[in-house]
């Protein structure tokens, strides 16, 4: 396993009680109306969020305390983000940031 840092420890400190409260505050997936809308389906199922998905990942300098960064989303559609991430720029649902 690798060494966190006492200053990384400390961010992901604080991340645990924020993604508890961010995932009570948004209990339905917030990329299911998205990807129903981009696949056309006129009705659909708003999964219950059970991830944080970070729209500016982490290598590109998005932050894992910023709320603004941070989707509640179910795991297949953070699955989907994941596999086809030219899809999720394109929906918005990820974002290129400024790589430090």
């Amino acid at each position: 396993m690798r060494y966190r840092s006492k200053k990384k420890e400390q961010e992901y400190a604080l991340r645990r009680p924020l993604v508890k409260r961010l995932l009570s505050e948004r209990p339905h997936c917030e990329a299911c109306p998205v990807f129903a809308a981009h696949d056309k389906k006129l009705t659909y199922i708003q999964n219950a969020s059970c991830d944080i998905h970070e729209v500016v990942r982490r290598s590109q300098g998005g932050s894992i305390l910023d709320e603004t960064n941070l989707l509640a989303v179910c795991r297949s559609c953070h699955n989907r983000i994941g596999n086809y991430p030219q899809l999720a720029f394109d929906l918005g649902l990820a974002k290129r940031g400024k790589k430090t």
